[in-house]
């Protein structure tokens, strides 16, 4: 169990590490507010869809993998509404303004930018086809019920749930896949080079905003304590059952729990910006609880490999 519990905490290392760099950039004035925007697009917009793309273009396609697959969309799906169960009964009394940010931290982690990164560095490339069935259900929650938690009145997009980068990805993935297609170096090396950039950048980009933050609560905030509780302890626990449920055992689970003991969305602080919630407290509570999952990551994914080695 130590030894796993070295290699995570070794693999989460590096990417502080990398967010370290991002903090430099911050501090040194090398990379302002606009920058480290237009760095999120790239990751999201490019580098994550050539990151799963690259990941099916590595594994065989089989019945068995397509099963795989449906009980990783059973599992996600089950862990968003256990979230979204968890967090209703805590915060019902918060007012909206806090409740919101409180809520949405407590159910999305962060599954692209640490999750791809996290899972890959520890388990290899091929996990990242059950990541990429991941985010493609965590996009289809956080842009329903994501956005009912900030403007409850909001009309649902259903482009934003179904087309988006996670899920393009995904769909370009199991059809080259499927096709058993072989790209040549003119196609396949470019996708390469592109998701090469997925780790440095994403993790940077988090830097940038965790050294910008300022991380001392307000009065007011107590219950973001026990948000960050509930995400990186009671979800990741829950989560062990959900998967013995569904047989999950091995890669796919240890990749499950990765993404379940993740720290908070990114998203938490992007929608709070745009949907005109409170940003400095979506963005302090995202900055805390990923600088506590260094801590809890480590021993929860080591005591899960340990039962389950992979």
């Amino acid at each position: 169990m130590f030894q796993n519990m070295q290699l995570v905490a070794g693999q989460v290392a590096i990417l502080f590490i990398l967010m370290g760099a991002g903090g430099l950039a911050a501090k040194m004035g090398w990379v302002r507010a606009d920058g480290a925007k237009q760095m999120t697009s790239l990751v999201l917009y490019f580098a994550t869809p050539c990151v799963i793309v690259q990941s099916f273009l590595t594994v065989e396609f089989t019945s068995e993998l397509v099963g795989d697959m449906l009980r990783t969309a059973a599992f996600a799906a089950a862990a968003h509404l256990l979230g979204i169960l968890l967090a209703s009964v805590l915060f019902r009394k918060q007012p909206p303004e806090r409740g919101s940010v409180f809520r949405m931290a407590v159910i999305f982690s962060n599954c692209g930018f640490m999750g791809i990164p996290l899972a890959s560095g520890v388990l290899g490339p091929e996990c990242v086809v059950y990541i990429a069935v991941y985010i493609a259900v965590f996009n289809l929650f956080s842009w329903t019920y994501g956005v009912w938690l900030f403007r409850p009145g909001e009309k649902v997009s259903p482009r934003a749930m179904f087309i988006n980068p996670g899920t393009v990805g995904l769909a370009a993935g199991v059809l080259a896949a499927a096709l058993r297609w072989n790209p040549p170096p003119l196609i396949g090396e470019p996708i390469r080079l592109v998701a090469a950039l997925n780790s440095p950048i994403a993790m940077m980009v988090l830097g940038f905003y965790l050294f910008t933050t300022s991380l001392r609560p307000r009065e007011g905030e107590g219950g973001m304590w026990a948000a960050l509780a509930v995400k990186l302890l009671v979800i990741p626990a829950a989560a062990l059952g959900i998967s013995a449920a569904l047989g999950l055992s091995g890669l796919w689970l240890a990749a499950a729990l990765i993404l379940a003991a993740a720290p908070s969305a990114t998203n938490v602080v992007l929608f709070a910006a745009r949907y005109d919630g409170d940003t400095a407290l979506a963005a302090r509570a995202v900055s805390i609880c990923t600088l506590l999952s260094m801590a809890t990551m480590p021993v929860l994914l080591g005591i899960a490999l340990a039962i389950n080695p992979v």
